[in-house]
């Protein structure tokens, strides 16, 4: 693994996927792989392994029992799991204003859909494009209109009566 970038393959699809880490996550690595070192000085290099905090194909018990000693290093006292952590990745990426197309690819969905459902729009999120969207109508009410050109004042709203 490179400084800064995790580089593996897909279990499903084989296909390798590289995704530069976040400081917090380089930190959490290094701190496992110095744990590693000191307790495997006593070891024989055939039981030594580069597994770190996740073993490849460990069990749901044990990846719960490593994902709540990393919780609570990290301060959090709610239940964790893998999928929770999935949504949480693709939630805090999307609100963070990373494109989706980016998000899927570092969760390794083949398809948007299947990040969307992982990816979930806050009101926050919802509350910040809209305040994006009024800055930027903001800015071109300042910059002068080419001739002919469209302005809110010539847009007429109508109101779409309901048929029963």
């Amino acid at each position: 693994m490179d400084r800064g970038i995790s580089r593996k393959e897909r279990q499903k699809t084989k296909v390798e996927f590289i995704v530069p880490l976040h400081p917090i996550a380089e930190a959490i690595i290094s701190h496992c792989r110095n744990e590693q070192e000191r307790n495997e000085e006593h070891l024989t290099v055939k039981e030594k392994g580069d597994s770190l905090v996740f073993q490849p194909h460990c069990s749901r018990s044990v990846m719960g029992k490593n994902l709540s000693i990393v919780g609570k290093a990290c301060g959090i006292r709610q239940r964790l799991s893998y999928h929770m952590a999935r949504h949480t990745f693709g939630t805090m990426c999307l609100s963070a204003g990373i494109p989706i197309e980016s998000i899927a690819k570092m969760m390794g969905h083949a398809s948007i859909s299947s990040t969307q459902i992982y990816a979930q729009v806050t009101d926050k999120k919802i509350s910040e494009d809209m305040d994006r969207l009024i800055a930027k109508q903001s800015e071109m009410k300042r910059e002068p209109t080419e001739k002919g050109a469209c302005e809110p004042s010539d847009i007429s709203i109508y109101k779409m009566e309901e048929t029963a």
